[in-house]
C-alpha cells in the first residue's frame, strides 16, 4: 500500500516551486544569482543553467544551485557533485540542497530523513528559511528526527517571522495540531491561513475557507468561506472543490423537491470537477452517484469507471465498491480474479465490510483463480494522481505538486 510518510514528506518539503501564486521572486537568495533564481523558479531550467555556470566558479552558493538545476535536467550526478561540493565548501544553500537530496531520495541517492534532518539543520541555524520551514515540517511529522510539536512550531516561527505565505501556512498547520506538550491553537491558525491566503497560497486558501464554513477559529461564515474556497479551486486545488461538494450535500432538504434535485446535482457537479482533478474521495462520490442515479443519470460504466480510477490510486472505498461491481459484472462480464484482488486489497487496507465479502466470494472461485488475484493484490502499488500534501489535517489530500528542489 501507500507508504504515505514518505509520499506526506515529499510533497510537504518547501524548496521554492516554479509557477505557484505563492512562491517568492528570489528575494531569499544573494543578489547576483537573483536572475537565474528567478529563472529556475518560472520553470526555466536552461535559462537558469545558462546564468548559474558562468558564477558557479568560487560561488559555491551559485554551485549549489547549479546543481539542484542539474538534477532536475536529469543529470543527477553532475548535480550532486556540485551540491556535495558546495556543501563541502560550507554553502547554506548547499546544505540545504543535500538535505533535500537525501530527504527526497534524488540523484539515485537513497531516502535519509535522519541526515536530512541534520543537513536541514545546519542551514536553519543559519537562518536559511526553507530549511527553517522544512525543519519544522521533520519534526511535525516525527521524520527522521522524534516528533517534537514544540520544536516544529520554534522552527516554522522563524521561518514565519518575514511573512512568508508558505511558512505561515506551514505554522498554521502545526498550530491546528496538539500534542501532550501543547495544545492546538485554531484562532492563530485561522489568522494564519488567512493572512497566507491574501498573499496568493491557494492551499491557505483552502484551509481559511474550511475554517470559514464550519467555524473553526474563526467566526463562522459560510458565503464567505465559500468564496475562499472558489478561489482555491481555479487556482489549482481540486480539493476545495470536493469541499464545496460536501457543503452543498449537506443542505438540509426542504419540501420543494426541486430545489432539493438542484442542490443535490449541484453537489455532484463540485464532485466532478475535484474527480476530474484527481481526487480519489470525489472520484468515489461521483461513481457513487452514478451508481445509483443521484444528481446525475444512472450509468454503471461510468460508475466503474470512476470507482477504477479512485481504487488505482489505494482508496479502500473504491478498491470494496469495485471488486463488488467486478464480482458480479454489473457492468459487463463479471471477471472474480480481478473482483477479488480488489476485495483483498480493501479488506487489507481495513475497509470494515471487505473481510466477509471477500470470504463469500472466495467461494465462488478456483484454487487457482484465488492464488492468480491473490498475487496480483500482491503486486499492486497505487498509482497517486496528485501528490499527497496534508491540506487538511483531518485526511490526506492530494494538493500542491511538490516543490521537488526549487
Amino acid at each position: 500500500m501507500i507508504d504515505w510518510r514518505a509520499a506526506l514528506l515529499v510533497a510537504l518539503l518547501a524548496a521554492g516551486s516554479p509557477a505557484r501564486a505563492q512562491s517568492p521572486g528570489a528575494a531569499d537568495v544573494p543578489s547576483a544569482l537573483r536572475p537565474a533564481v528567478t529563472a529556475y523558479r518560472a520553470g526555466d531550467l536552461a535559462g537558469a543553467e545558462a546564468g548559474l555556470r558562468p558564477l558557479a566558479p568560487g560561488n559555491p552558493e551559485a554551485e549549489a544551485w547549479l546543481g539542484a538545476v542539474l538534477i532536475d535536467r536529469g543529470q543527477g550526478r553532475d548535480g550532486l557533485r556540485a551540491i556535495q561540493h558546495a556543501a563541502d565548501a560550507g554553502a547554506i544553500e548547499g546544505y540545504h540542497r543535500l538535505a533535500l537530496v537525501y530527504a527526497l531520495g534524488q540523484a539515485g541517492q537513497p531516502r535519509n530523513e535522519a541526515k536530512a534532518g541534520e543537513l536541514f539543520e545546519k542551514a536553519a541555524a543559519a537562518g536559511h528559511q526553507r530549511a527553517q520551514i522544512n525543519l519544522g515540517i521533520l519534526y511535525l511529522r516525527g521524520q527522521g528526527v522524534p516528533r517534537d510539536l514544540v520544536t516544529a512550531r520554534s522552527w516554522l516561527e522563524k521561518a514565519a517571522a518575514g511573512g512568508d505565505p508558505q511558512a505561515m501556512y506551514t505554522l498554521g498547520r502545526a498550530l491546528d495540531e496538539s500534542s501532550e506538550q501543547v495544545p492546538g491553537d485554531p484562532v492563530r491558525a485561522a489568522d494564519l491561513y488567512r493572512r497566507a491566503a491574501e498573499k496568493g497560497h491557494a492551499l491557505a486558501g483552502l484551509r481559511y475557507g474550511l475554517a470559514l464554513t464550519e467555524g473553526f477559529g474563526v467566526k463562522r461564515d459560510i458565503p464567505t468561506g465559500q468564496r475562499w474556497l472558489v478561489q482555491a479551486q481555479e487556482n489549482g486545488v481540486p480539493e476545495a472543490a470536493l469541499a464545496l461538494g460536501d457543503q452543498i450535500a449537506r443542505t438540509p432538504a426542504s419540501r420543494d423537491k426541486a430545489a432539493n434535485e438542484r442542490t443535490v446535482q449541484t453537489a455532484v457537479s463540485w464532485y466532478d470537477v475535484a474527480a476530474k482533478g484527481g481526487v480519489p474521495s470525489a472520484q468515489f462520490k461521483l461513481a457513487n452517484a452514478y451508481f445509483a442515479g443521484v444528481g446525475i443519470a444512472r450509468d454503471p460504466a461510468q460508475a466503474q469507471y470512476w470507482y477504477g480510477r479512485a481504487a488505482e490510486q489505494g482508496l479502500p472505498q473504491a478498491q470494496h465498491a469495485l471488486g463488488i461491481m467486478v464480482m458480479g459484472g454489473v457492468n459487463g462480464a463479471a471477471d472474480p480474479v480481478q473482483g477479488y484482488k480488489w476485495l483483498l486489497l480493501a479488506e487489507q487496507a481495513g475497509h470494515p465490510d471487505a473481510r466477509a465479502v471477500r470470504a463469500k466470494s472466495a467461494e465462488r472461485l478456483s484454487e487457482k483463480d484465488r492464488k492468480q488475484a491473490e498475487a496480483l493484490a500482491q503486486k499492486f502499488k497505487p498509482t497517486l494522481e496528485r501528490p499527497i500534501d496534508d491540506a487538511t489535517v483531518l485526511r490526506p489530500v492530494n494538493a500542491v505538486p511538490p516543490a521537488a528542489g526549487r
